[in-house]
């Protein structure tokens, strides 16, 4: 008999778990998002978010054909540390874009963000029949530039002066890896 609990699907790496959201990831996912120095290192926006408001959240997510939404866990001590989605999957075209998050107090410099990049893009490749995952990353977040350089993605343009940071406008890096399964 399948339970709620075995109906799950996880995907597995060597030294991570990317698995669904659960409640018990709220505390980890509010304290990510009100973390302003992870607010100064991505796209986009967003506001100061409580407990009850990161609870409902959860709550309201629902299977999307386009967004995968996956917490990254370490298999060893079984802690979810960050998150990695993947977005706007355009099953046409195969392409989807690729955004990491990770608790700078638990996974930073662990080699979990390149893990979770790579088991990521290995499902998306061989499961979902991806051709190209892209990644948009801020000019002065090397960090990420890093990452996503050691994952193999190749630097393919620069939107100029896209986002507005810090009282002032930044260029937009565009990543991208291909699927060479399927052509070039």
């Amino acid at each position: 008999m399948f339970t709620e609990k075995t109906k799950q699907m996880n995907i597995k790496g060597n030294n991570i778990l990317l698995r669904a959201i659960e409640i018990t990831d709220a505390e980890l996912l509010k304290k990510i998002i009100n973390d302003p120095d992870v607010e100064n290192y991505i796209l986009g926006h967003s506001f100061p978010v409580s407990e009850h408001e990161q609870i409902d959240w959860i709550k309201s997510l629902k299977p999307q054909k386009d967004t995968l939404r996956v917490v990254i866990e370490t298999t060893e001590k079984k802690k979810a540390i960050g998150l990695v989605v993947l977005s706007n999957i355009d099953y046409k075209n195969a392409t989807a874009g690729i955004h990491i998050k990770i608790d700078s107090d638990s996974g930073k410099g662990k080699g979990y963000g390149t893990e979770a990049i790579n088991t990521m893009v290995n499902y998306a490749f061989d499961e979902l029949r991806l051709h190209c995952i892209y990644a948009n990353i801020l000019s002065y977040n090397i960090a990420s530039l890093n990452l996503f350089t050691k994952c193999d993605f190749q630097k393919e343009a620069i939107l100029k002066k896209r986002i507005y940071k810090k009282g002032k406008f930044f260029d937009i890096n565009v990543f991208s890896l291909f699927n060479e399964k399927y052509g070039k």
